[in-house]
C-alpha cells in the first residue's frame, strides 16, 4: 500500500470511528457532518471525498462493521477460508453465529447500532460494492461457504436474510435485557432453527 493510500485509509477509519461514537451517543439525526469531521480531526470537505452524506457513511459503516465481525469470527472459530469444504455448512454458520453473539454480549453498543440502523437493501448493496476493506466482505465470505459446501440452495440470499433476521430479532432483547430468557438458554433453540432454515432451503 502506498503512503497516499495508507493516509486515505487512516482518514476513512477516523471518520468511521468518529461517526460510530457520535451516532451511539447522540443519534444519527442529531449528529452533523461538521461534528463527525471535527471528531475525526479532518476538514469538512474531506468527508465528501469518502461519503455522499451521513446516511451513506452510516450504511458503509454498518457494512464494514458486519464484514469485520464476520471475518474475525471466522478466524476465531478456526475456519480456513481456502479449505472450507472441510466443514459442514450448518456447523460453520452456527459456530460463526455463536462467536458473534458472544461478542455482541460484550459490546452492547455495537449490537444497538447495527440492529437499530441496519437496512437490508443498503447493507446488501454496500457489502457487494465496498472494495475499500482489506478483509473479504460479508457477502464474499458467505458465498465461499456456500460454494465450498457443494450443495445447492433455492435462494442463498433469502437464506442469509432469514438467518440474519432471526438472529437479530431474537437476540436484541435477550442480550440487552435477558428477556424472555438468557442468551445461553436461547442458543440451543436458535441454532436448531438456523439448521432448519438451511435444510429447508436446500435443493435435493
Amino acid at each position: 500500500m502506498s503512503k497516499l493510500d495508507e493516509k486515505k485509509k487512516k482518514k476513512r477509519e477516523a471518520l468511521f470511528a468518529a461517526a460510530f461514537n457520535l451516532f451511539n451517543t447522540k443519534g444519527i439525526r442529531q449528529t452533523s457532518i461538521s461534528e463527525i469531521a471535527n471528531e475525526a480531526d479532518v476538514a469538512k470537505g474531506t468527508f465528501y471525498l469518502y461519503f455522499k452524506d451521513k446516511f451513506d457513511l452510516r450504511d458503509k459503516l454498518i457494512a464494514a462493521k458486519a464484514s469485520q465481525i464476520l471475518m474475525q469470527a471466522t478466524r476465531e472459530v478456526g475456519l480456513d477460508m481456502d479449505h472450507l469444504n472441510m466443514y459442514p455448512l450448518e456447523d460453520a454458520i452456527v459456530q460463526i453465529v455463536d462467536v458473534i453473539l458472544d461478542r455482541m454480549s460484550r459490546e452492547p453498543e455495537l449490537l444497538r447500532f447495527i440492529t437499530k440502523n441496519l437496512s437490508w437493501g443498503a447493507f446488501r448493496q454496500i457489502s457487494l460494492e465496498d472494495e475499500s476493506a482489506e478483509d473479504m466482505n460479508f457477502h464474499e465470505g458467505y458465498q465461499k461457504l456456500i460454494d465450498a459446501s457443494g450443495r445447492r440452495f433455492e435462494n442463498p440470499d433469502l437464506m442469509l436474510f432469514m438467518i440474519v433476521e432471526l438472529v437479530g430479532g431474537c437476540c436484541y432483547q435477550v442480550i440487552l435485557y435477558e428477556k424472555p430468557v438468557t442468551l445461553e438458554e436461547l442458543k440451543p433453540r436458535l441454532y436448531e432453527s438456523i439448521r432448519d432454515i438451511i435444510a429447508n432451503q436446500e435443493i435435493s
